[in-house]
């Protein structure tokens, strides 16, 4: 019995060595281990040997904190005469904060990447070819600034950044917008795709009304939607119609209506009016700029969002959607690209078909108004148009941000709502009724959403789409600095 004891000892022993073996890690000089337990604790380790617990911690990341040296893919831009450059870039940085390094930010290097990028691409903008090949101290001078505000956030010391080259590209290029505004409109959105600045282009006016022009935001089938600068220097989005729009008395008409919607819609969850003038030539309205990507952007970049995002979406459209309401008024056409992601929540926006409560969903015969597949059933027969037909929308959008993919014919929608959390699947089935007087109301909805809830954190972006919002902060922080 006592041999049987002294092995059983023996085994227990050598376990305990070779746990031990297993446990103790050796962290590599100038690097920093980040481990995590049960999915859900970090730590951050120093270098030398370290004790890491055999089962339950693991080392999930390993960065270096020493100065790098960072070549970025070369980058093609625009100067304001159309020309195109190639800028080759060099970043010196340093790894200051590896936890917000790693978990805040998905890809450090690929985000301050992106933000080079947009910089340089809106200083490009506003100098001709000459100037910019000329200047190119003063552009990575500027794009060190620029990179070092956002730096701290993303955990990041920027040592210096050199532009080691700015080159004639092989033939010139005119610049390409990409559109942010809603098909067949140019209303004015804040972003809503990688890029959210785009140079002026020569044919573009400086100025429209008492606002500076600034960049192009988006181009719709109406008109060009602009990044201004209001007299006391803060950001507006300036939506411009088209010539041959403007000569049309019935547009005017519209024009005025979408203004007098508009001026009527307040709120801290929708983008305000700011300025406008149904009459000059061309018709301009100014609304309050909200950085940020849109929810459509968002959904396609990063797929599916987390618990914690749904809930602070839900609440943000309710609100708006409740302010919007509050004033007779119905979208009609809410959806994820009419969705602002900004750093304070959810903002609606662009109220171009937005009509009052009394109004018909159909403005001619047989022409449906919305966006199919965020059309409430009585907008695809022609009933009357209430309240109820955004819920119906609201419902649509949560479960796109949920992860949605179009449905199949005869496909039942139980098979969408239990990609939602489950406290939001009820809410969400619901809004989707076929009845509009079987949906809840906005006082409902906000009610059922107000108890405390998982989506009550300042965290509530995951970190890549924190990363998208504060890339547009950045970059339309450098285009009203560079025209100050």
């Amino acid at each position: 019995m006592d041999i049987w004891i002294s092995l059983l000892n023996g085994a227990v022993l050598i376990g305990l060595i070779a746990l031990l073996r297993k446990s103790l890690q050796r962290i590599p000089v100038g690097n920093v281990g980040l481990v995590e337990r049960l999915g859900r604790y970090h730590r951050t380790l120093t270098p030398g040997m370290s004790f890491v617990m055999f089962g339950v911690e693991k080392v999930a990341h390993r960065v270096d904190t020493r100065l790098q040296v960072v070549p970025l893919q070369p980058v093609r831009v625009t100067t304001r005469d159309n020309h195109a450059l190639n800028a080759d870039i060099t970043v010196y940085l340093q790894v200051q904060d590896p936890v917000k390094a790693v978990y805040h930010v998905t890809n450090y290097v690929g985000a301050m990447e992106q933000q080079a990028y947009n910089t340089l691409r809106v200083a490009a903008g506003q100098l001709d070819a000459e100037r910019a090949l000329a200047s190119r101290k003063e552009i990575g001078a500027s794009l060190h600034q620029e990179l070092a505000r956002s730096a701290d956030a993303w955990g990041l010391r920027i040592d210096r950044v050199l532009i080691d080259a700015i080159d004639p590209s092989s033939s010139p290029q005119a610049a390409t917008v990409t559109s942010h505004a809603t098909p067949g409109s140019a209303g004015p959105a804040a972003g809503g795709a990688g890029v959210p600045h785009r140079p002026l282009r020569a044919e573009d006016p400086p100025r429209v009304g008492p606002y500076q022009l600034l960049a192009r935001l988006g181009e719709g089938g109406m008109g060009t939607v602009y990044l201004g600068r209001s007299p006391a220097e803060q950001p507006v989005a300036v939506k411009v119609i088209r010539g041959q729009f403007a000569q049309d008395a019935a547009f005017r008409r519209r024009f005025t209506r979408e203004i007098e919607t508009a001026r009527r819609v307040g709120g801290s969850r929708t983008a305000s009016l700011v300025d406008a003038d149904p009459a000059g030539e061309p018709p301009w309205l100014a609304t309050e700029y909200i950085p940020g990507p849109s929810l459509h952007y968002v959904i396609s970049h990063h797929g599916a969002l987390p618990s914690p995002t749904l809930y602070t979406i839900a609440g943000g459209m309710a609100e708006a959607l409740a302010g919007i309401h509050a004033c007779g008024i119905v979208h009609r056409d809410l959806k994820p690209s009419n969705i602002i992601i900004s750093e304070d929540g959810p903002r609606v926006i662009d109220f171009g078909i937005a009509r009052a409560v009394d109004a018909t969903a159909l403005t001619r015969t047989g022409h449906v108004v919305g966006t199919p597949g965020f059309l409430a059933p009585e907008q695809l027969t022609g009933a009357a148009v209430t309240p109820a037909t955004d819920v119906y929308a609201y419902g649509m959008v949560l479960c796109h941000a949920g992860g949605l993919v179009p449905l199949a014919d005869g496909q039942p929608i139980e098979s969408v709502l239990r990609l939602l959390p489950e406290g939001l699947q009820e809410l969400v089935r619901g809004c989707l009724a076929p009845d509009p007087a079987a949906r809840p109301g906005l006082d409902d909805i906000l009610t059922r959403l107000s108890p405390p809830a998982p989506h009550e954190t300042n965290e509530w972006l995951p970190p890549p789409v924190r990363t998208m919002v504060d890339l547009h902060a950045g970059t339309t922080r450098e285009t009203v600095r560079l025209h100050a």
